[in-house]
């Protein structure tokens, strides 16, 4: 590749001389058709052509040599400018010395030479100032480019990519050209280039060391040595200033990221924070209710249950139907205050658990065993098989599922579908129990384990918080889903014991 691009260069810079010496002959035809006429025996227009060699003073034949000093000014450079310059004045002298052999007539080629001179300089220094010009304003259209791009890639790869695919299209005017950039342990190189003395290479330099390099290679191009340095330097400055530019803001994105998780992380710990704060002060109140009129509420349940009892016995055989189940409904009803009584007392007076290793499957199956399913509601369990030992409180843990399984028989109406399985997930075993019942609103699915919160025409809506703290005291977890008409799933998470190697 190589020598491809140095002998087209070369020949190049040949076709040029050959243009220049083609046109110094014509040229030097042109100068000296008087002697050609005069060769060949033709006067008259020997003496026209020759007034034009004096004309006013002015050799208006010697002007023709402006013409290879400006193209060679054009073409070769200033150099060669001067070489074409003093070859003009060689090639005048010989005419020059035949005008009436007069030494003196040596200064007229002398000082055209140096006028010509002159003129070839201005002509390459104006062509390469404007060639400077134009080259300076590609560069500094590329420098542009090349930040547009660096804020419209989303990766040191996709701006690194675009780079080495924009340069050459923007530098036109230096030439066809490739470009190759190395950073860390990637390279980024388009098809055909490859190593050669003419490469021009710049290492790219941030954070305090080497990350990179950048290299240009002309393709059949006459770029200079210093130009190639100075566009390679030029460019992996403002390259690696992209790759750092990027990765900084990268990182940015990154701590911007970190942050963000964390003020979301705080905001939902202090949320959590203040939900248990409410429900402590909720609990509290229920506490003071429960230990301030429990016991003053069962005295009187118990005497007019008592009283219930010496009716009974009294009218045995001797009251009518109506008095039989107005009594009946009386004890019900004492029932039914019990009851709150007990679960206002329980709720408050939980005790702590005492743990130890159970099997959640036998304790499902023994739970589940002890509550009346009525024969419209199919009862489905799918247990894990070699599920391992949970640690818990099974007593506490027990009445939390009793408690499920029976909230989702009330919502079936005593018809539908109870569905329970357990599984492991993680260091957590779980339970989960999905009915077929009437479902949650979603407005309500936020507040069902608050303490005094129910949706059901009976209870006081202390079920599932007394739930939810067995569960809770016992390190786990427990979840709602659900969907109006569709139906509830609870899911109970207890931790495992260690697994037995």
């Amino acid at each position: 590749m190589k020598a491809t691009r140095g002998s087209s260069r070369g020949r190049t810079r040949d076709w040029y001389f050959w243009r220049i010496g083609l046109i110094i002959l014509a040229c030097s035809a042109v100068y000296y058709l008087p002697v050609l006429a005069h060769i060949v025996g033709w006067t008259s227009a020997e003496e026209i052509l020759n007034r034009f060699h004096d004309f006013y003073g002015i050799d208006f034949f010697a002007l023709v040599f402006f013409a290879p000093v400006v193209y060679a000014a054009y073409t070769v450079g200033i150099t060669y400018t001067l070489a074409v310059a003093m070859l003009s004045m060689v090639l005048l002298l010989p005419y020059a010395l035949t005008l009436e052999g007069s030494p003196s007539t040596v200064f007229r080629p002398t000082s055209f030479a140096i006028i010509l001179s002159a003129v070839g300089a201005v002509v390459a220094m104006l062509k390469k100032s404007d060639e400077q010009g134009q080259r300076s304003t590609e560069e500094l259209q590329c420098l542009y480019e090349i930040g547009r791009l660096v804020e419209s890639s989303g990766s040191v790869d996709d701006f690194v990519y675009a780079v080495t695919d924009a340069i050459p299209h923007l530098m036109r005017r230096h030439g066809e050209i490739r470009v190759r950039v190395s950073v860390r342990d990637r390279v980024f190189e388009p098809p055909g280039f490859s190593e050669s003395v003419d490469t021009a290479s710049e290492d790219m330099i941030g954070g305090g060391g080497t990350f990179g390099r950048f290299d240009i290679q002309p393709v059949n191009s006459a770029l200079d040595s210093g130009t190639q340095r100075h566009l390679a330097r030029i460019l992996a400055e403002r390259i690696s200033s992209g790759i750092r530019a990027i990765e900084l803001q990268r990182s940015l994105d990154g701590y911007y990221e970190q942050l963000e998780e964390m003020v979301e992380k705080r905001t939902r710990d202090l949320e959590e924070t203040q939900e248990r704060l409410v429900r402590s002060e909720r609990l509290a109140a229920v506490g003071e209710l429960a230990s301030g009129v429990g016991h003053e509420i069962r005295n009187p349940l118990n005497v007019i249950r008592n009283c219930v009892y010496l009716l009974k016995i009294t009218l045995d055989g001797k009251a009518d139907g109506e008095i039989v189940r107005t009594l009946d409904i009386l004890d019900q009803q004492v029932d039914s205050a019990n009851w709150i009584v007990s679960d206002l007392l329980d709720f408050t007076r939980l005790s702590p658990p005492v743990q130890s290793r159970i099997d959640l499957n036998q304790l499902v199956t023994e739970r589940l065993s002890g509550v009346t399913v009525p024969e419209a509601v199919m009862v489905t369990t799918d247990t894990c098989r070699d599920f391992p030992e949970v640690l818990v409180d099974s007593e506490q843990v027990g009445r939390a599922i009793v408690n499920i399984i029976s909230n989702a028989i009330q919502a079936m109406k005593n018809s539908g579908e109870l569905m329970v399985n357990t599984g492991v997930d993680g260091n957590f075993g779980w339970i989960r129990f999905e009915d077929s019942g009437c479902g949650i609103p979603e407005e309500a699915l936020g507040k069902i384990f608050e303490p005094l919160y129910t949706t059901k025409p009976k209870g006081i809506g202390l079920g599932l918080a007394i739930t939810k703290r067995l569960v809770e005291q016992n390190d786990g977890s427990i979840e709602v889903e659900s969907q109006v008409s569709r139906g509830t799933v609870f899911t109970i998470k207890l931790p495992l014991t260690e697994r037995e190697s």
